[in-house]
């Protein structure tokens, strides 16, 4: 199908062609770049050159150099003079889809539609990237949903006393025990309005409902509304949210404020992902905890092959509430691999440690001052094993581990331990 496309768009009223007209041909065929720069250069010397060939070479080679600004302005150029060449408009329609400027691609492609007599293949290659355009640009909407069953459900130490205050706890302050669910559920979508530029909207739900405990519900919704700029290797977003929270089954606070986020190929292995976020959070009860919290967080994502992911990241976060001893510093760093093995078993592990230090000396429920500033040490370990061609109408189970320890100065409060183990069931529409 490339050859057909190759010579059916270089046919010229001009009757030349010789050994290094062809051997360029073959080189663009191939896509070989070095070969084309090298042979480009011989041809330019040459006292006659086919001038649709000459740019289809400068717009190729710079479509395989990945400057995809170049090569869509030669392509249009050439299509604006000769707007019969078919298949140099379908190389202009796969420069715009590579560089994401999905409604120029797709009307492209609508026009190659509408030609009389292509043979098959082509049609059919028209109808791969419009399919592939619809999807990337169609409703994305992903969901799980967890079985839960955890003896520390509020995370608390088990711990009788109460530091060296001399106060024994009451039952509502020990661990207690829940059976329920936890599930999530998000959906967002990008629509093209010009070039690169989109409009973004999204919404996000993340919950955790006990049957047995329902003080202990917690549900948040977000919802996005937003900017986005695509390149074939950067993406940039802003969008403001808003989010409410229930927890207990009453509304408990609500947020808004702004995300900003990119991902970069920094090479063909390597990917960058950055966001920062900053919130303004507000309750319908007087709570102290009202206040700013700003995040940063960055990831670094090694594809070293097909089979094999690693990454690492790290996050800041500042938590400014109305009182000081809720107010903190967050530091978090996560390394993760995941691998797909022989008999389709795929598996993905994780562990994190975060550090979070207070900024004033802790009083319990406003009235006992317990003599320290909160600090405290999390360490997380995460595991997850499936079989990729397990699944029922596209949701896979996956059978998932979770241990947490927090370790913290305050320690007949806040120290605990969990472990939990679950099989969770996915599905990505």
């Amino acid at each position: 199908m490339r050859r057909f496309i190759l010579f059916f768009c270089l046919v010229s009223p001009a009757v030349y062609s010789n050994e290094l007209e062809e051997s360029l041909k073959q080189a663009i065929y191939q896509e070989n770049a070095d070969r084309i720069q090298n042979l480009l250069m011989q041809y330019q010397a040459q006292s006659y050159t086919n001038k649709t060939l000459l740019d289809y070479s400068h717009a190729k080679l710079a479509f395989l150099r990945q400057d995809y600004g170049q090569a869509i302005k030669i392509y249009r150029q050439i299509i604006s003079e000769h707007p019969e060449l078919h298949s140099i408009r379908m190389e202009l329609a796969i420069a715009l889809f590579t560089d994401r400027q999905d409604s120029a691609a797709r009307l492209q492609l609508n026009k190659l539609k509408s030609v009389q007599r292509l043979p098959a293949s082509a049609y059919e290659r028209i109808n791969r990237y419009i399919n592939a355009i619809n999807e990337r640009n169609a409703w994305q909407i992903e969901g799980s949903i967890a079985y839960l069953k955890t003896n520390n459900v509020d995370n608390v130490s088990s711990s009788q006393v109460i530091e060296n205050t001399g106060f024994v706890k009451n039952s509502k302050m020990l661990p207690q025990k829940a059976t329920g669910v936890a599930y999530s559920l998000g959906i967002n979508r990008d629509f093209n309005l010009i070039h690169s530029h989109y409009f973004t909207v999204g919404n996000d739900i993340l919950g955790k409902t006990y049957w047995d405990n329902h003080q202990f519900d917690d549900i948040s919704n977000r919802t996005l509304l937003g900017y986005a700029y695509k390149k074939n290797d950067f993406i940039f977003r802003i969008q403001p949210f808003f989010e409410k929270r229930w927890y207990g089954g009453e509304v408990f606070h609500w947020s808004n404020g702004i995300e900003l986020s990119y991902s970069l190929w920094l090479s063909q292995n390597w990917q960058n992902q950055t966001s920062f976020s900053s919130e303004k959070r507000r309750f319908f009860k007087t709570n102290p905890q009202e206040g700013r919290i700003n995040t940063l967080s960055t990831t670094f994502i090694w594809y070293r092959n097909p089979k094999q992911i690693l990454y690492i990241g790290a996050a800041l976060a500042e938590e400014k509430l109305q009182e000081r001893q809720y107010s903190s510093k967050i530091k978090n760093i996560r390394i993760g691999w995941l691998q797909e093995y022989q008999w389709g078993i795929s598996t993905k592990l994780n562990i994190g440690f975060t550090h979070r230090q207070f900024k004033s000396d802790a009083v319990l429920g406003g009235i006992l001052p317990l003599g320290k500033i909160r600090q405290d040490k999390i360490y997380t370990f995460f595991a997850q094993i499936w079989k990729r061609d397990w699944h029922f109408y596209g949701i896979t189970p996956k059978l998932t581990f979770e241990w947490r320890k927090q370790q913290s100065n305050l320690k007949t409060l806040y120290h605990y331990k969990t472990q939990n183990l679950t099989i969770v069931f996915e599905k990505t529409f």
